[in-house]
């Protein structure tokens, strides 16, 4: 192993200004240089926090990021990554931290302080085998905050250093890192591309849990935050194996005991989503595939296709209009929705109709089984799919943790929800536009005379999905894996005189591009093509 591992402690003095230190994304962290001069980028920097009760593993990916010091504040403040910082106090230059990993303390966690000094090293040239006895203590405790591969590599290659032991010449680093108190940003990232989204996985792997976790995270009007257990902004549907047309989604016209048109949850939850323009709304559609969305679900699956941006504003057709209802029965249908004559969205609806709100997110839960449907294209085309099959048998068991709850700081409402429905809206402006369309054409070339070919819809989608990225400061490389496991992958399936050629070509353009998350699906398609069929669901 080459590289320098250093262990850096935040003292209580210093405590005060870490918060103020952590990039918005998430994947940054910032700190006085001062004690990281002997570094180079590339070398590991643990990051021990037992005030704030976190450890951070980091990867110094930035120096000399210079400083303004403002006398009159006695402040010290920097530009980084499109974001400024300010901190108390007056500073040097600082350092840029790349989080591969954030671990929560857990109670009575025993530390030995490093002192006055606050640095060791771990690994390279600088390590003290003196304090051998401490380090060895420190780095034992260090290994049961997580299970992480590379996590636990790293520190068992730097405990053999003070062991005697042969130390492992080299850290794979194309593994995955598993980012522990996940920020959700590649999910985030493609509802801000299209609001609908398939979480696709095994039974029991948190796909529900993780929509009311993402309401709770954004609910930032007090109003919707009443109900402890559930947040106002959130609304959970389940599907039906009966459902075969949208009167239970959309409601319908009832002729007993005289004309009345049915309202439902569904209905509901849009309208009250209309109330709060400015909070993220989540619909979550538990087990949506028990029946087919295509016939329950067709009119969001047309209309969500309407959606166009007007100077930021983002609106669709109606999903339910004054014809549907019935002129006659429109006023007691407003009135069952709480809509009264002086309610400001009273003349839209009657002159409008029920459209989708911009800021309703639906996002359905799916299993693939024997008593499930499976997907038509129509469907994923218009669908932004995520799979949840990884599953940590150590995560969830820490009790103070299960419960979910509303944060001190919701995430910003631009971070979830996005203002753009075309890609000719970024393409001028987003630096990497043409990389992106360079790559959809590279696989069209793998996919020309197949059903699965790209079209101006998902090419759409890549242009927005990574000029959001770019905006995160993530890297366009993961974008593309990214989406292309949830736009691309997702649509193909057949037997082996079908796919066989395309899935083999894919592999090899994954390969040659490094794109990690589409190998490791293309592997798994093609080893289930021995049975004759294969297809992205498990």
């Amino acid at each position: 192993m080459n590289e320098q591992v250093m262990v850096y402690e935040i003292k209580s003095s210093a405590d005060s200004n870490s918060d103020a230190l952590f990039h918005d994304n998430g994947n940054y962290f910032y700190w006085n240089q001062k004690k990281f001069n002997f570094l180079k980028e590339e070398d590991y920097v643990i990051v021990v926090n037992t005030h704030s009760k976190y450890v951070l593993l980091t990867k110094l990916s930035g120096k000399d990021i210079s400083i303004e010091f403002d006398s009159a504040k006695n402040t010290s403040s920097f530009n980084d990554k499109n974001q400024n910082f300010i901190v108390s106090g007056k500073y040097d230059d600082f350092v840029r931290l790349e989080i591969l990993g954030k671990y929560e303390l857990p109670e009575n966690w025993q530390w030995k302080s490093l002192g006055s000094s606050e640095t060791t090293y771990l690994n390279g040239d600088r390590i003290n085998s003196k304090a051998s006895i401490n380090r060895i203590k420190n780095i034992t405790q260090l290994k049961e905050l997580s299970t992480d591969n590379i996590y636990q590599e790293i520190l068992e290659a730097s405990l053999n250093n003070f062991n005697g032991k042969k130390v492992p010449e080299k850290i794979e680093k194309t593994q995955p890192i598993k980012m522990e108190m996940e920020n959700h940003n590649d999910i985030k990232t493609a509802i801000q591309t299209k609001p609908f989204i398939i979480l696709a996985g095994i039974s029991g792997t948190g796909k529900s849990r993780l929509v009311r976790e993402l309401a709770f995270k954004s609910c930032n009007d007090e109003a919707l935050r009443i109900n402890d257990k559930k947040p106002g902004n959130y609304e959970m549907i389940p599907v039906k194996p009966n459902w075969h047309d949208s009167s239970d989604l959309l409601g319908y016209i009832s002729r007993i005991n005289g004309e009345k048109y049915i309202t439902t949850p569904f209905l509901k939850f849009i309208v009250k989503a209309w109330k709060f323009p400015d909070t993220p709304f989540f619909l979550c559609l538990d087990e949506m595939n028990l029946a087919p969305v295509e016939q329950y679900f067709a009119e969001y699956l047309s209309v969500i296709e309407t959606r166009s941006s007007t100077d930021g504003t983002i609106e669709t057709d109606a999903i339910l209009d004054i014809n549907s209802i019935g002129i006659n029965n429109m006023k007691e249908f407003l009135k069952e929705l709480d809509i009264n004559d002086n309610h400001v969205l009273h003349n839209q609806f009657i002159k409008k109709g029920i459209q989708i709100p911009s800021n309703l997110v639906v996002m359905g839960t799916v299993n693939m089984d024997e008593t499930t449907h499976s997907f038509s294209r129509k469907v994923l085309d218009r669908a932004m799919t995520i799979e949840m099959n990884n599953v940590d048998l150590f995560a969830g068991l820490n009790l103070s943790k299960n419960d979910l709850s509303y944060p001190n700081n919701f995430t910003k409402y631009n971070d979830i929800i996005g203002n753009i429905t075309i890609g000719a809206e970024v393409y001028s402006t987003f630096k990497d536009s043409n990389k992106v369309l360079d790559y959809l054409g590279e696989l069209n070339k793998i996919l020309e005379g197949s059903p699965f070919k790209i079209a101006y819809r998902v090419r759409d989608e890549f242009l927005i999905y990574c000029h959001f990225n770019s905006i995160k400061n993530g890297k366009l490389k993961d974008a593309l894996d990214q989406l292309t496991v949830m736009k691309v992958l997702s649509r193909i399936e057949g037997d082996e005189s079908k796919v066989k050629d395309v899935l083999n070509n894919l592999s090899q353009l994954f390969l040659d591009r490094e794109f990690s998350n589409s190998k490791s699906k293309i592997d798994e398609m093609t080893s289930r093509l021995k049975y004759g069929y294969t297809s992205f669901w498990s």
